[in-house]
C-alpha cells in the first residue's frame, strides 16, 4: 500500500479519477442563486428555499414572478387557502 491508499482507504487510481472528475465538473454547494434568477444584492428580499423541493421552490419562485409577489406572500396565499378549505 502507498501513503495514499493507507490513509483514505482507496487505491491510487480511485484518487487519480476522483481528481479528475471534481476538477472538470462545478461543484455547487447550494442552490444557484442566479440560474433562479436572483441578482446579487436581492438575497436580502428572497427566501432560501434549499430546504424544500426543487420542485416546489420552483412553483412557489415561478408564481411569485408571474404574480409580482414576493415568495413569502405566494406561500401565505397557499396556507391560507388550505385553511379556508380545512384541511
Amino acid at each position: 500500500m502507498i501513503d495514499v491508499e493507507k490513509k483514505t482507504g482507496i487505491s491510487d487510481a480511485e484518487c487519480e479519477h476522483l481528481d479528475n472528475y471534481y476538477t472538470k465538473n462545478t461543484f455547487e454547494p447550494g442552490p444557484n442563486l442566479l440560474k433562479m434568477g436572483i441578482k446579487p444584492g436581492f438575497v436580502h428580499s428572497t427566501i432560501l428555499l434549499s430546504d424544500l423541493d426543487t420542485d416546489v421552490a420552483k412553483y412557489i419562485y415561478t408564481q411569485a414572478k408571474a404574480f409580482h409577489k414576493t415568495q413569502i406572500e405566494i406561500i401565505n396565499d397557499l396556507v391560507r387557502e388550505k385553511l379556508a378549505v380545512g384541511a
